[in-house]
């Protein structure tokens, strides 16, 4: 978990203010949308690409939401899943936000960059603890941090990292923004 937690130690903060979002579930956000919806297909295809990843009907999220979960022939980490096999989704047009899992120092350190908010039932103790709401990318750096946080939740779920260990696998740093 240290290499790890040393990778994403470089997650910039979020620019800007946080998106408005919903009071009370469903999580949802209001605004703050991303200008371009390829962006947010991009983060698709970089997701269903991870290693046994498939696309499956979500069990938590409304419809239209694209669930990400892992094959059944491959072992799971059971604390690193919302329901079933589903470790995270993507929201539908015109959103594009995601829901995954992160394990506890990841979650702590995107909570503190301004990358995500925990999910109301994990905060109240009624779902799993490590479930986050990630605000949609609203250009190119945005989406490279997307995407290292649904590896991040990938890895954990397929038992790649470990919650409390040492043995993280190094996740590669998304490209430095350009100016």
């Amino acid at each position: 978990m240290r290499a790890l937690i040393e990778h994403l130690g470089a997650l910039p903060p979020r620019h800007g203010p946080f998106p408005r979002m919903t009071p009370a579930n469903p999580q949802e956000q209001l605004d703050q949308f991303p200008p371009d919806w390829r962006l947010i297909e991009r983060l698709a295809e970089h997701g269903f690409s991870l290693p046994m990843v498939v696309e499956r009907p979500t069990q938590v999220a409304p419809d239209g939401s694209r669930a990400l979960t892992l094959d059944g022939s491959v072992p799971m980490e059971p604390q690193a899943v919302m329901v079933g096999r589903e470790f995270a989704h993507i929201h539908s047009a015109p959103v594009g936000s995601m829901h995954l899992m992160l394990p506890q120092a990841a979650s702590e350190l995107a909570l503190g960059k301004r990358w995500v908010l925990r999910h109301p039932f994990a905060v109240r103790g009624w779902g799993p603890e490590g479930t986050v709401f990630v605000f949609a990318p609203r250009d190119e750096h945005e989406l490279e941090w997307a995407k290292a946080l649904l590896s991040v939740s990938h890895a954990w779920a397929s038992g790649a990292v470990a919650e409390s260990s040492a043995e993280a696998p190094a996740i590669v740093r998304p490209p430095a923004q350009s100016t």
